[in-house]
């Protein structure tokens, strides 16, 4: 009888665990874009990776190549975004000279989601310096650096960084945690397993009051 109710607990336990919250997941898909000039479509609006900007399927992780010189790397997993510099010795600017201030209006990156809402998107601690997100006043533009648009898209504005070769900004980003599965069928609820296990301990206790001289095995 104890072995049951085990069973039964560890089963209940287990239909209560939470389930996945992250942006892998069958159905769910990414798409990418480089933003050049300003943050808006078709101006300024480049696919990353690819000629199209067809959506990519998010069961795994996806990467991104930018640009034919491979300026940047990108790799979206599952609660991350990663985005590293692959141009030595330049600015994350598309119209410099090296070692000079950049003179782009923007320069930053888009990318919208489907499957999942995002609660919220930060740079992590390990990224470079070089490559945080730019607020505030540049080349006489208003930059908003890190943007959660929407539940479902991000904007990241780079414009005048000056990362070093192989610098990262990673972006952490947080969901919130989906409502547990319900039981399959004919597998009783916590509450239920909770209840019948009270019952048996109380007939238990009656049988053994009944027949106090009874040797227990």
């Amino acid at each position: 009888m104890k072995a049951a109710l085990l069973g039964f607990f560890a089963v209940g336990l287990a239909c209560a665990a939470p389930a996945h919250a992250g942006l892998f997941g069958a159905g769910n898909t990414v798409q990418a874009f480089y933003y050049n000039g300003k943050f808006a479509s078709p101006e300024g609006e480049f696919p990353v990776g690819a000629v199209t900007s067809d959506p990519a399927s998010l069961v795994s992780e996806v990467n991104y190549q930018q640009g034919a010189a491979d300026i940047s790397l990108i790799s979206i997993g599952d609660t991350t975004i990663t985005i590293t510099n692959m141009a030595s010795g330049f600015p994350y600017c598309f119209v410099n000279t090296p070692g000079t201030a950049c003179v782009d209006v923007i320069d930053g990156f888009d990318f919208l989601f489907t499957g999942e809402d995002i609660l919220g998107a930060s740079a992590s601690i390990a990224s470079a310096s070089g490559m945080l997100p730019v607020s505030g006043t540049f080349q006489g533009n208003t930059h908003l650096g890190l943007q959660l648009i929407s539940p479902n898209e991000i904007r990241v504005d780079l414009t005048g960084d000056l990362p070093l070769l192989d610098d990262s900004l990673i972006l952490d980003l947080t969901f919130a945690a989906p409502p547990p599965p319900p039981p399959p069928p004919g597998v009783p609820e916590p509450a239920t397993l909770a209840l019948l296990a009270l019952g048996l301990v109380g007939l238990g206790f009656s049988r053994h009051k009944r027949h106090p001289n009874q040797p227990t095995h």
